[in-house]
This record gives C-alpha cells, sequence and structure tokens, in this order.
C-alpha cells in the first residue's frame, strides 16, 4: 500500500487535509477539531440562568430630591468681550487716466473697400409667338342637349280644412272629468292633553337629600419670583470653546486679467482667401417640353357606366299619409278593479290611548331610610386573586423523569472511530510522510514486528518494536 492523505484515510466524510499552503489570513494551519470535540468532549453541570427580568417594584430614594441640575453643576461664569467685526478695506482710486484702447482698435485698423457692384440676372425668355386662347376643354367640349326630367308619382291628395281651428286637443274633447270628494284621512288626531292639576315636582332627591358642611378650601401661597442677582454673560458653549482655524489663505488659481499681446503685424490671410480657386462656371440645363399636339377623331365620352347601366322604366312608389283618428262618440268609462272591489270601512273616532297614573303618594312623612339601607346585609370580602401567572420558575420536590422515547427504545450501537481522527496519536496505524505544495498531508500505514534492533538507520524504534514503513 502507499501513502494516502487525510481526505482518502476519513471514513466519516468531516476530516480534511488543510488545503492552505500559503496561509489564509485568519485560519493558520490549525487542525480539524470536529473529531476532536466528539473524543475528548466533557460534560459539565450547568445550572439555569437567572432573569434578566427587573422586579415590579417602584424604585423610592431614602433622601430629599436634589434640587441640582446639570447646567447649576457644571456652568462656569464667563467674561463678556464684543465679536470681532472685520472692517472692509476702503477702495482708493488709481491715480491718472484709463487707456481706452483696445486690441481690436489696434489690430483692425480701417482699409478702403469698394462697395459691391449688383449682379443683374438675366430675365425670363419670351416666346415670339403668338398665343392662342384656345384651350383643351373649348376644343374637345361639345354641348348636348338634355331632355327635362319626367316626374313620377300621382298628384297629392291633402285637402286643407275649411273650417277654424279652435284649439282643442283630443284629450280635451274625449275626457270627462268625474269630481269625486275627497278621502278622509285615517291619521289619528294629534290632539295634546291637558291636564288640570297643577304639575308636581317633588322628587325623592329633593324631599331627601341633606346637604353636609363642607370644609374650607385651602389656598396655597405661590412663591414670589426671586431674579437672578448675577447678570448673564450671553456666551455659549460653542462661542467659548471654538476659537477658529488659523490656516495660510489658499492662493488663487484664477489666471490673471492681462491681455494677450503679439509684437508682429496683423495678418489679413484666411483659410478661404489662401485654398479658394475660381472655377469656369457654366450655365445649367433647361429642358424643354414637347409641343402639345391635337390627337385625330372625335373623343368617345360614353363610360362604363353608361354603356352596362341602361335606364330602365319603373314606377315610383305612391306615398300614402296615414289615416286621421276618429273621435269616439260614446261617454269615458272611468270603471276600474280598484273602484268595483274596494270597499269604504267606517272606523269612527278613535280614542286616543292615556297612561293611567297608578302612583299615589304616601301620606306619612319620609323617614330617610332607603330600601337598600334597611334591606343590605355588609359581607367581608376579600380582595380578588390575580390570575396572573407568577414571575418564579415551576418547581417540584419529586426527582426529574427524563425518560424520553429515545432513551428507551434506543439500542446503542457501537461506532468505529475514524482513522484520521487518530493521525499523530500513539494510537495511529499511519505514520505522516510528507505535505505537497498544495496542503495535501500524506501519511504511510505502518507495520509493528518483534525483532532484534539492527544498526542500520532505515528503522525507527518505538518501544522495543521495529516499526518498518510500507513503501
Amino acid at each position: 500500500m502507499g501513502k494516502r492523505c487525510i481526505c482518502e484515510i476519513c471514513t466519516c466524510g468531516r476530516h480534511r487535509c488543510p488545503h492552505r499552503p500559503l496561509g489564509i489570513i485568519n485560519r493558520g494551519d490549525k487542525p480539524c477539531m470536529l473529531s476532536e470535540y466528539a473524543n475528548t468532549y466533557i460534560k459539565k453541570h450547568a445550572p439555569p440562568r437567572s432573569s434578566f427580568k427587573p422586579k415590579e417594584t417602584a424604585m423610592r430614594g431614602a433622601g430629599p430630591m436634589p434640587d441640582k441640575t446639570t447646567f447649576r453643576v457644571d456652568y462656569v461664569k464667563h467674561s463678556t468681550e464684543r465679536p470681532y467685526v472685520h472692517q472692509p478695506e476702503v477702495y482708493k482710486p488709481l491715480p491718472g487716466n484709463m487707456d481706452m484702447t483696445t486690441f481690436y482698435k489696434q489690430e483692425f485698423t480701417e482699409k478702403p473697400c469698394l462697395p459691391a457692384k449688383a449682379i443683374k440676372k438675366d430675365g425670363m425668355r419670351k416666346v415670339e409667338a403668338r398665343f392662342e386662347g384656345e384651350p383643351t376643354y373649348k376644343s374637345d367640349y361639345r354641348k348636348w342637349e338634355i331632355p327635362g326630367r319626367q316626374r313620377f308619382g300621382g298628384e297629392p291628395d291633402y285637402q286643407p280644412p275649411t273650417q277654424r281651428f279652435d284649439g282643442l286637443s283630443t284629450f280635451t274633447t274625449d275626457y270627462v272629468r268625474h269630481n269625486a270628494p275627497r278621502r278622509k284621512t285615517m291619521k289619528p288626531e294629534e290632539n295634546t292633553n291637558m291636564s288640570d292639576q297643577p304639575m308636581h315636582d317633588r322628587t325623592d332627591y329633593r324631599d331627601s337629600y341633606t346637604r353636609p358642611a363642607l370644609p374650607e378650601k385651602v389656598v396655597h401661597q405661590k412663591e414670589a419670583w426671586v431674579p437672578p442677582t448675577v447678570p448673564v454673560d450671553g456666551l455659549s458653549t460653542f462661542k467659548r470653546d471654538y476659537q477658529g482655524i488659523k490656516a495660510p489663505r489658499a492662493p488663487s488659481m484664477k489666471p490673471g486679467h492681462q491681455a494677450f499681446q503679439s509684437d508682429q503685424p496683423f495678418r489679413g490671410d484666411t483659410t478661404f482667401r489662401a485654398d479658394f480657386k475660381k472655377w469656369p462656371a457654366e450655365r445649367p440645363f433647361v429642358h424643354e417640353p414637347d409641343q402639345y399636339i391635337k390627337p385625330q377623331g372625335m373623343m368617345d365620352l360614353r363610360s362604363t357606366t353608361h354603356l352596362d347601366f341602361p335606364a330602365k322604366a319603373l314606377e315610383r312608389t305612391i306615398a300614402k299619409p296615414p289615416a286621421s283618428r276618429r273621435p269616439a262618440s260614446a261617454a269615458f268609462d272611468g270603471t276600474t278593479n280598484y273602484k268595483q272591489d274596494f270597499r269604504k270601512w267606517d272606523f269612527g273616532n278613535r280614542a286616543q290611548p292615556k297612561m293611567k297614573s297608578e302612583y299615589s303618594p304616601p301620606a306619612a312623612p319620609f323617614e330617610g331610610i332607603s330600601t337598600f339601607t334597611t334591606d343590605y346585609t355588609p359581607h367581608r370580602v376579600g380582595p380578588a386573586r390575580s390570575f396572573r401567572p407568577e414571575n418564579q420558575a415551576l418547581q417540584s420536590d419529586s426527582k426529574f423523569d427524563d425518560g424520553t422515547m429515545y432513551r428507551m427504545e434506543f439500542t446503542p450501537k457501537r461506532s468505529n472511530i475514524c482513522p484520521a481522527a487518530l493521525l499523530d496519536t500513539g494510537r495511529s496505524a499511519f505514520m505522516y510522510r510528507d505535505q505537497d505544495p498544495l496542503g495535501h498531508k500524506f501519511y504511510a500505514p505502518v507495520s509493528e514486528t518483534i525483532t532484534e534492533l539492527p544498526g542500520h538507520t532505515g528503522s525507527q524504534s518505538l518501544g522495543g518494536k521495529l516499526v518498518e514503513i510500507a513503501a
């Protein structure tokens, strides 16, 4: 068997090679602690933690309440001074006169120039031949004789009435009004019941109430305000502590206000003047349209519609007015089912309900004792028990029953120790051999034989045993 790394030796899947040849920050080459925890864990007794909830009791002070505030304790009086006010510098005009000469006046001098000549364009070309005022419409158009249209339909049968219009409609002439008496309302009359007796305004409260004597109201005297004897200095904490930052003024990065001047004379050459070349020009080509030639023969003005849809003889539909409505000569019958089936009942005058006064005042004078005072028997009742749970942990004197279904039904099985967890110990069957640049630690299996110790250096002695490393 050859050498194997930790990844190949592990059988539980929790041990791996470091894989950190360069030493990652905050990691180092620490061994895996997963198997170490499972093998060397020591169970310790841990009591339950105490509650951090504060007690539900009001905080009270033993001594009197101090009247000192942070301002009274920490306030220090300082002398006041007027703040510094910067006075701007007074403007002083420069001596001498201002030179009004500009760069434009110096470089751009006046030069004589001739006025531009006007270019006269060629006028519109005129045709020497005489214009014939006969358009295509006059030469091709012929006036046709159209016969008059024949009117279809008979003569109207309407004849206006000979009598004068009286302004009465059919409803006015046919409707006969019947005067029916107004029905009597079924609502009871709203008559107020008045009493001849005087109003009895005596109540139980007025007869039985006894006004107790009240003590005089205590009037507390207000303390008079006493102004402070020390005047306020007007300095705040910011003005007292802030002294300003003393630093030199930053230099200005703004360019100077001096115009650029040159000693060379001004050159009036431009790119257009230097590069422009005058090219010979010719007149543009003007296309002359072809002269109109009148076609021979006569124009056929008949269209497809005239040829395919000839005129046909049709009879026009005669419009008839609606028949007039004749008024009915019989009288209007206003009888309905409601009038025939409805019977009017005589209810008469209903008596209005009245409340009966069953109360009769007692003849004996009031003793001042109510029914509640005479019949009520007081009972001593303790304060109501609070159903709120107490802020104490539930404790029991009996032994804690820790028997669970897992403990009762679980069958312990022997777990084999992973050979990778025993590496670098006395119980390991592998010995460290070397480590590659990628971080894999290789171990080689060992075999034990009890032989005499030879003098060669190709073996290692461990407790009188010859340990040979299998290649």
